[in-house]
């Protein structure tokens, strides 16, 4: 334990940047040339987000997923990246007004009562597969969940839960938790295939029929972790739950069970006991719910407690288009093939 906490102690004295994930390079470049698009989805395109909706069973005692706008940004004060106070009254349009500023900070205030009714955010994308000699159109339905808090897998080691509470909640590791992301792939004739979700700073790939049954009504049914929120394919009853923080090699062999367990590994738990209510609304891509480039929660001066930018920063920029973020999502667990391919 002397050794974990020396390398915790090292990690945690690491050198704070003024700048977030959004600035990381490649965005750019990526974002001038797939610039998002300033349209809602067409009313076939709402049809089919409608129709896939997916449903999101919460474990015990959890708050909930919430609304962005409604509840989060509408209780909180939104300051410039040179410290001036924007507003103390945040609302769609005053965040949209300062979403290119990289340095902005919004603060979220937590409110007693009169919290609205949840909201999931749909939207639309497409992608081209192209594999022996063929090309084919796919369309990518994306449900994100919105989380007041972030907090740590809920399987950590008695030792990683005793540092991790030395120096922060690890229930409530930062604000805000928007990545939380379910997308289900259609074919040509607009039939599910696979479905991605969205795990701490990666994202995994299930085709349906193969590890996750797609139901009759075209709901699938996905399990919210606890304390982390993270989303796994739905089963009853307490499950753990494989999870690194990044998906570096060690990560990924002990995620596809043929490694051992990395030092700052964890699990996530889950335990599905109600379904979540929500009502489902759709924003132009380019909404700053996606696109703010500064910090969409309080600055908490540790690596990884500051609150994220917008949710389009999930990825990677080599791995932003949907194909490559699909197939690179795609491993089956003790699978040496894989592996190997890995």
């Amino acid at each position: 334990m002397l050794v974990a906490a020396v390398a915790l102690a090292q990690w945690l004295l690491l050198a704070v940047d003024d700048v977030n994930f959004s600035q990381y390079r490649g965005f750019a470049a990526y974002f001038a040339a797939n610039p998002p698009r300033a349209t809602l989805p067409s009313p076939d395109e709402r049809a089919l987000l409608v129709k896939y909706a997916p449903r999101f069973f919460l474990p015990p005692g959890h708050a909930g997923p919430i609304s962005f706008y409604d509840d989060y940004i509408a209780s909180g004060s939104l300051r410039s990246g040179d410290g001036r106070l924007v507003s103390e009254r945040v609302t769609q349009s005053v965040l949209n007004a300062n979403k290119t500023d990289s340095k902005a900070v919004f603060t979220h205030h937590p409110r007693k009562s009169g919290a609205a009714r949840p909201v999931v955010f749909g939207r639309i994308d497409r992608d081209t597969l192209s594999y022996a000699g063929r090309r084919q159109r796919l369309t990518f339905l994306t449900y994100h969940a919105v989380f007041r808090t972030s907090g740590l897998p809920a399987g950590l080691s008695w030792w990683q839960e005793t540092l991790a509470g030395l120096v922060a909640d690890p229930a409530d590791w930062h604000q805000l938790d928007h990545y939380t992301a379910a997308t289900v792939v259609l074919d040509e004739l607009n039939q599910p295939v696979a479905l991605m979700l969205q795990q701490h700073n990666y994202s995994r790939t299930y085709l349906f029929d193969e590890t996750v049954v797609l139901p009759p009504d075209g709901r699938v049914a996905i399990d919210v972790a606890i304390r982390s929120n993270e989303l796994y394919p739905h089963k009853s009853g307490r499950t753990l739950r494989r999870a690194a923080r990044f998906p570096d090699p060690p990560s990924m062999r002990y995620l596809m069970g043929v490694g051992s367990r990395p030092l700052f590994a964890g699990d996530d738990v889950t335990e599905p006991v109600c379904e979540a209510d929500y009502q489902l609304r759709m924003l132009a891509p380019d909404d700053a719910f996606y696109t703010f480039r500064g910090f969409l929660g309080a600055r908490r001066r540790l690596p990884g407690r500051d609150g994220p930018p917008g949710a389009d920063f999930n990825q990677l920029p080599a791995l932003k288009p949907q194909v490559l973020r699909m197939l690179a999502g795609y491993w089956r667990s003790n699978n040496r093939g894989d592996v190997d391919r890995y």
